[in-house]
């Protein structure tokens, strides 16, 4: 067995403890395949138990590798009920069954959303016009530092490199939509901020009527902070 299929890794366990696991790759596999079932369980006895909302949520609209995480994790710091990417509901709901209102009924049980496939050209006016008041957080970011951290965190987490022009086309097109979109309502209920901003915590807070615990947002999902697969 290779070093690098021998790992420390930190996982919760279902009772909340941390536990330090040091095994060979199965069961690591192993363990982390329980935690996702754990996960799996626990949040549809949310979703069974919350009643819908369809009063105004925060969306983080930004694209991928421009600091959605970062933006879902300080969201939640602000105390809102948060969803990041949801495996269900973007692979099932949205591109195998196409089903908007799946999508909306998980959408009402939480209060922020950041990833997929809320972050989809397709989802934002729907999203728009069925959670009235609703604010829209678009994330901006250097292009040439956008394609560098694709193009490391694709090659890190699958062991194959992207087609950056291909990424990038993606990249412009989402932008100047929700730019071109959200035009007359800047400030209102559309903000664009940089994850980079020493300011753009506070920013957001401001943005939300929300006190913030520091001016600068707390940076998580670094690219070179995922362990590669691929060495």
């Amino acid at each position: 067995m290779t070093a690098s299929y021998t790992r420390v890794i930190e996982i919760k366990t279902y009772m909340g403890v941390k536990t330090i696991v040091k095994k060979n790759f199965l069961a690591r596999s192993i363990v982390i395949a329980g935690y996702r079932t754990y996960l799996a369980i626990k949040r549809e006895v949310y979703l069974r138990s919350t009643k819908s909302n369809y009063n105004g949520k925060i969306f983080c609209i930004g694209y991928q590798k421009t600091g959605t995480t970062t933006l879902g994790r300080s969201l939640k710091m602000l105390g809102y009920k948060h969803s990041s990417f949801d495996h269900k509901v973007y692979m099932k709901y949205y591109k195998e069954e196409r089903n908007i209102h799946k999508i909306l009924d998980y959408t009402s049980k939480f209060e922020s959303f950041d990833d997929l496939p809320w972050l989809k050209e397709d989802m934002i006016p729907i999203l728009d016009k069925s959670f009235p008041n609703s604010k829209f957080i678009f994330l901006d970011r250097d292009e040439e530092a956008w394609k560098k951290s694709l193009y490391n965190w694709r090659y890190r987490k699958w062991g194959v490199y992207p087609d950056i022009e291909k990424g990038v086309e993606g990249y412009r097109r989402h932008k100047e939509f929700v730019l071109n979109y959200f035009k007359d309502r800047i400030g209102d209920d559309f903000i664009s901020l940089e994850i980079k901003d020493k300011n753009g915590f506070l920013k957001l807070g401001e943005f939300l009527g929300k006190k913030v615990p520091m001016n600068n947002f707390p940076h998580h999902n670094k690219t070179d902070s995922i362990p590669s697969k691929h060495k």
